[in-house]
């Protein structure tokens, strides 16, 4: 596992892996799929927090507005892809 520390007002957070589909679909068709899957994610899992961040720690479910998401950075941890929000994106927090 990658050893890296966060900094800031960030969150990472885990998304539901989405079943890639046999037919190939082109860059604009795949991003509008994933803005449709985002609309489902109502509970996704923080991966890490940043230092600034109070009352999320690693491991809590998360809810954070779909808008957000679609604008939010996406990095590629251990092979994974994860999401980056700011602290004040995230409306709930499941301990």
């Amino acid at each position: 596992m990658t050893k890296y520390t966060v900094r800031g007002q960030r969150v990472i957070v885990t998304p539901p892996e989405i079943k890639q589909s046999v037919i190939e679909v082109d860059d604009k068709l795949k991003r509008e799929l994933m803005e449709k899957e985002m609309k489902k994610w109502w509970n996704l899992t923080t991966l890490a927090v940043g230092d600034e961040v109070v009352g999320i720690e690693p491991g809590d479910g998360v809810y954070v507005n779909p808008i957000y998401l679609q604008n939010a950075e996406r990095i590629e941890i251990d092979g994974k892809e994860h999401i980056i929000v700011r602290a004040s994106d995230v409306g709930i927090v499941w301990k």
